[in-house]
């Protein structure tokens, strides 16, 4: 009985931490610093009972990032004939690379972690070498050069991916020297996730409402197109799942959930500033997402 009490307080503590981090955005936006860290932490127990060749990019990995690319790409081109801006901010959301969590939140619903884990690896590393040639035609602001770019994401790509992965097998390789085996930490990375919602969405409530003073209507689609992308790419990628012959749920994670951090300071520092609204609309509307994929498993689990 207390189990099942418990499971049912469980499946309502998203909307509880998601709610905090909506209304306590004054509070909470100053610390937004702290959830690429929180986020890391995630990756890190999410690999660490993962060997590395089960998260090393493959062929299938890259199809689908061409997919994406190519469904992103045909909607920033109609969308372009009404909103140049718009447009963009939508192109923006399916540019941006998986989050490092996807591989966490896979985890946490027993999908493949390692594809999840490795599509975060490939897309992060593409941005890298992408977002230097496709900013300049996406934005006449951006007038930083290649390698200065380039060397800036990659900074903030090591801090937030390459790190926690290397140390994780590191641990993993000095336990495996001690005849030990690491173990899922699915609860721990199911908190780490609820904590990092408040700050997210603080930060991107935050963000919005110091951009409110320019033109309301640009400001909602903006906003808006946030929403589109995300539940585009969160409903196709069951389907493509089945296409291109990987997991349901760690295709869906990997196309639909994405990196906060990275893309919405790409936005803010290079971009116009009607482009970043659109993200941190992603950055909550996923949230959402998130929250009822993992109450559905929760209530699958539970019935199981």
């Amino acid at each position: 009985m207390l189990g099942s009490l418990w499971s049912r307080l469980k499946g309502f503590a998203p909307l509880f931490f998601i709610s905090m981090g909506l209304l306590s955005w004054r509070i909470t936006a100053p610390y937004g610093w702290l959830a690429p860290w929180i986020i890391s932490a995630m990756l890190f127990f999410a690999v660490l009972n993962m060997p590395p060749s089960a998260a090393a990019p493959r062929p299938k990995h890259l199809l689908l990032f061409v997919l994406q690319i190519a469904i992103g790409g045909t909607l920033y081109f109609i969308l372009s004939a009404w909103d140049h801006v718009i447009a963009t901010s939508l192109f923006m959301c399916f540019l941006a690379p998986a989050a490092t969590a996807a591989g966490a939140m896979t985890s946490l619903m027993e999908g493949d972690t390692g594809f999840a884990t490795g599509y975060t690896i490939l897309t992060h590393g593409l941005i890298c070498f992408l977002a230097p040639f496709l900013l300049p035609l996406l934005d006449d602001h951006s007038q930083l050069p290649f390698w200065t770019l380039s060397g800036q994401i990659a900074l903030l790509v090591a801090r937030m991916v390459i790190l926690p992965i290397t140390l994780a097998w590191l641990v993993r390789y000095l336990m495996k020297r001690r005849g030990r085996t690491p173990g899922p930490h699915r609860t721990l990375t199911y908190w780490l996730w609820l904590s990092s919602l408040i700050f997210i969405l603080g930060k991107a409530v935050a963000f919005v409402s110091e951009e409110g003073g320019g033109n309301p209507l640009l400001l909602v689609a903006s906003f808006g197109v946030g929403f589109l992308a995300c539940a585009l790419q969160f409903t196709l990628g069951p389907p493509l799942s089945r296409w291109i012959g990987v997991e349901e749920v760690a295709c869906r994670q990997a196309m639909g959930q994405k990196t906060a951090a990275l893309t919405l300071w790409l936005c803010i520092s290079f971009m116009h500033p009607l482009v970043a609204p659109g993200i941190a609309g992603y950055i909550a509307w996923q949230n959402f997402f998130l929250t009822y994929y993992m109450n559905r498993y929760l209530r699958q689990s539970t019935r199981s």
